[in-house]
């Protein structure tokens, strides 16, 4: 049979060379559209990595010029520090406030990092670096990647200068294999790295792995990203602010949630305005991190949705061309059918060849495009937006559900004008022959 199906796709080359090219143009396009569905389908599926609800920003500024009520008195960097920590303190004291945390080069949901490499021996990845205070943790809800609790994660996170590394980093370091199950980013804990990451001269070169949280990602629907953090103590060594520096420098509280209510921020506010006024440091503003992450998803759903109607349009359109392209082809060989029929072949053994010829050539077209797969894949030109990078399983199973999609499409593009061809005397068919 196969033999047979062989002679007969040489016997018309021509056509099936041209059909077969479409195909393979298709094929590989598809791969593509349904490999981006499925990362942001899977992606989705993965955890957070922390938990942003009952969180609020809190943005303390610097009375203008202007304001009768700033004291023009030069202030040393020593001297703004101690006002913005006793503003700090105030903050964590209030009865609301279950936790607080202060952060720099960190802010979910609004693109806020630093970047560079870490090693470990001869081993290097690249992260996103941010510098946090142990609280960061309990305030985030963030988990050791052995699933110990953000209050024994802080804990471990207790000495200045430590770093806390994701669990994607941790692997990374230990094996770049990441398929490799049997390398813990856990194992990495307690050891000394080498952070090309540091926002400060003085920083030393080879740091200590205090502990290693799970993986976090930017947002409900990006993957997972690398991320390091530097645990840092206010007041402590080198920290310092000036008022110039003040807007790089962010903290944030999480609020018991009995007394997370409508107008919490309002009353706040309210009852807050004139404790929190330290020297010429005053509460600028406080929103809930639901607002970001609303204003961040916003944009970031509306690229998405854009892609995946591009995807579903060109889904659309390949199904098309295949339909139209089978189901002129099976119109056109009308006579051969019905000269099977007259030498009393049935319908169901001329559909079975006429579908079998169609899937023998997407399946002679599916290694070459599995092959083009393959290097577009291993090349990560399928990764600029899902940070993800060659997945055997992912790529085969693509390649599986587009194998799929385009032989449902063939069906139809042979079953329906075959059907109808069928139906018609062998008599009637020849006639014009």
């Amino acid at each position: 049979m196969l033999i047979h199906l062989l002679i007969i796709i040489k016997n018309n080359l021509r056509a099936n060379l041209l059909l077969m090219a479409g195909m393979f143009v298709i094929a590989t396009s598809l791969w593509y559209a349904v490999d981006y569905v499925y990362a942001v389908v899977v992606n989705q599926q993965k955890s957070l990595g922390f938990d942003w609800e009952h969180v609020y920003y809190v943005q303390a500024a610097v009375l203008p010029d202007e304001s009768v009520e700033r004291d023009t008195a030069s202030r040393s960097d020593d001297e703004v520090t101690a006002e913005y920590l006793e503003f700090y303190n105030r903050l964590q004291r209030h009865p609301a406030v279950e936790s607080a945390c202060y952060t720099l080069m960190h802010f979910h949901y609004m693109w806020k990092n630093g970047s560079g490499t870490m090693s470990y021996d001869t081993l290097k990845t690249n992260a996103m670096y941010r510098e946090v205070t142990p609280s960061y943790f309990t305030v985030f809800r963030v988990r050791g990647a052995d699933e110990c609790s953000p209050e024994e994660l802080s804990r471990r996170a207790s000495h200045t200068n430590d770093f806390v590394v994701t669990e994607n980093a941790a692997c990374q370091l230990l094996n770049p294999d990441l398929n490799n199950v049997t390398v813990k980013g856990v194992e990495l804990a307690g050891r000394f790295i080498h952070s090309g990451v540091s926002m400060r001269e003085d920083e030393p070169d080879s740091v200590r792995v205090a502990a290693v949280c799970e993986n976090q990602k930017y947002n409900e629907y990006s993957n997972w990203s690398r991320a390091v953090y530097r645990i840092i103590q206010l007041g402590q060594g080198d920290f310092k602010i000036s008022y110039g520096s003040l807007p790089y420098h962010d903290i944030f509280i999480r609020v018991k949630a009995d007394a997370d209510r409508p107008g919490f921020v309002e009353s706040f506010r309210k009852e807050m305005k004139k404790q929190l006024r330290v020297g010429n440091l005053y509460l600028a503003d406080m929103r809930p991190m639901g607002y970001y992450r609303n204003e961040h998803l916003a944009d970031y759903r509306s690229d998405l949705y854009t892609y995946l109607a591009i995807a579903g349009f060109f889904l659309a359109n390949a199904f098309l061309a295949i339909l139209g392209t089978f189901w002129f082809r099976t119109q056109q060989r009308r006579s051969e059918i019905a000269l099977h029929k007259a030498h009393g072949a049935t319908d169901r053994a001329i559909f079975s060849r006429l579908l079998s010829e169609g899937i023998l050539l997407l399946a002679i077209v599916t290694p070459v495009a599995l092959l083009i797969d393959y290097n577009l894949a291993h090349l990560e030109l399928n990764s600029w937006r899902n940070g993800t990078t060659l997945e055997w399983d992912r790529l085969l199973l693509c390649a599986a559900i587009s194998f799929v999609l385009i032989t449902l499409m063939i069906v139809i593009g042979i079953g329906i004008p075959a059907r109808k061809a069928m139906k018609v005397q062998p008599a009637e068919a020849l006639h014009d022959e």
